[in-house]
């Protein structure tokens, strides 16, 4: 068994939302752009049985509609991008003999009081937590990671002589 299991940071996952959201605006907008085609169109054709309140109506729920994408595509794409900035470099996880180390923080598998997921924040996913026995939590998002959670599990398992593991349970919530 090797000494250690060192988990960099991976931001492709985060890249590849703020590509897909990027992608998504693009193609809300064009269909933004339809929506003012067609309400114009309408209102061009039946103008003359059209009063304000109607016009008003027809442009409102023409529009709208694809107005609200527009807007959901685009507050994706802000969160996927602070996700994506927010992302470290190097050494995320570090799991050895002696403990675990997040993010630079590391805590002895003596003082370590739980190793969990939580649900993550919006655009982050799911949380990796270390819970130390003075109550002092540290986290990284699992998307940030260079490994799958059951390798993770595994390495916790293996270098505490398993008195620890990944607690999934808070993903169940």
């Amino acid at each position: 068994m090797a000494d250690e299991l060192v988990i960099g940071y991976n931001p492709m996952p985060a890249t590849q939302r703020v590509a897909h959201f990027r992608a998504m605006i693009r193609s809300r907008l064009i269909w933004f752009a339809l929506a003012v085609v067609i309400c114009v169109a309408i209102y061009v054709w039946q103008r003359q049985h059209l009063d304000g309140l109607s016009t008003v109506a027809l442009f409102v729920m023409g529009l709208g509609f694809s107005a609200v994408w527009v807007v959901i595509a685009v507050v994706g794409h802000l969160a996927a991008k602070r996700s994506l900035d927010s992302i470290g470099e190097g050494t995320a996880v570090t799991v050895d003999r002696d403990g675990i180390e997040l993010s630079g923080a590391r805590t002895p598998w003596t003082q370590v009081a739980k190793v969990a997921t939580a649900r993550g924040r919006l655009g982050m996913g799911p949380d990796l937590v270390v819970t130390d026995a003075a109550g002092t939590s540290r986290t990284v998002p699992l998307s940030y990671l260079d490994t799958l959670p059951g390798t993770l599990d595994s390495a916790i398992r293996a270098y505490s002589s398993g008195r620890h593991w990944l607690d999934t349970s808070g993903l169940d919530n």
